[in-house]
């Protein structure tokens, strides 16, 4: 009976050597597997291919799930036989409604369109920004930089005047301003303007026939000055303003 008792002891030590052993290899093996997967975070991702990383075409028209053309994409723009505009060829992005309509331009600015008419806008071929369009493909408003060095944003209306409410920064003079316009065709003048140079402030209301009803003017040296007119006096003003410009011209 001893005799068996001192075999599994011995046994059962060794049993416990193995262990500690394989206890061991397996936090090596793990320390291990750990490393290696820090060292895959680490590693910089291979850079792609040159023919991977850069697509390159002179235009992709992008269609609807009916197979309709619906995005432009081009410089300039791909032509769409289902776009209802056939005269622009600007470079950008152009979004097309159901009816092939313009809805949305991003990029180089198309010429002005109104009523299925162009008209030239100022300083074309190098004003960039964003133009907006009714359902019809008329434009009624934008955001944009112009060439010539004046950024601004407007909001049309459907009929003539058709501008209504203009925001314009000019980079030449200095000024940064706002107008709202009549929706009378056949007013004279911006109903409200109101702006800001280097240093003096103004905000004028005009009557439909163009001239000045209402006017508050803060100069350089933060001095106000109001001035309220009716139609005979503001007539009287704006002649004794147009003498004195024709005065200083000579």
């Amino acid at each position: 009976m001893s005799d068996q008792t001192d075999v599994r002891m011995e046994d059962w030590n060794r049993l416990q050597r193995e262990v500690s052993r394989l206890r061991v290899l397996v936090i090596i093996a793990l320390l291990a597997v750990i490393a290696l997967a820090a060292m895959s975070l680490l590693r910089k991702p291979d850079a792609p291919a040159k023919s991977d990383s850069i697509l390159r075409a002179q235009g992709l028209v992008i269609t609807d799930a009916q197979g309709h053309d619906r995005i432009l994409i081009g410089a300039p723009a791909p032509a769409s036989k289902e776009r209802t505009r056939k005269d622009d060829a600007s470079d950008g992005i152009i979004f097309l409604g159901k009816t092939g309509a313009d809805r949305l331009a991003l990029g180089q600015l198309p010429a002005l369109h109104i009523d299925g008419k162009t008209y030239k806008r100022r300083g074309d071929g190098d004003n960039y920004g964003m133009t907006l369009y009714d359902t019809k493909g008329s434009e009624r408003g934008g955001m944009a930089f112009m060439g010539q060095g004046r950024v601004g944003i407007a909001l049309d209306r459907a009929t003539p005047p058709y501008e209504a409410i203009g925001l314009m920064v000019d980079d030449k003079e200095n000024f940064a301003g706002m107008y709202i316009n009549y929706g009378d065709p056949k007013a004279r003048d911006a109903g409200i303007e109101l702006g800001t140079d280097a240093n003096s402030v103004h905000v004028q209301i005009n009557g439909t026939d163009g001239l000045t009803r209402a006017k508050l003017d803060v100069d350089s040296k933060s001095k106000p000055a109001w001035q309220f007119d009716d139609a005979d006096s503001a007539k009287a003003a704006a002649e004794k303003e147009q003498a004195a410009q024709t005065a200083d011209k000579h």
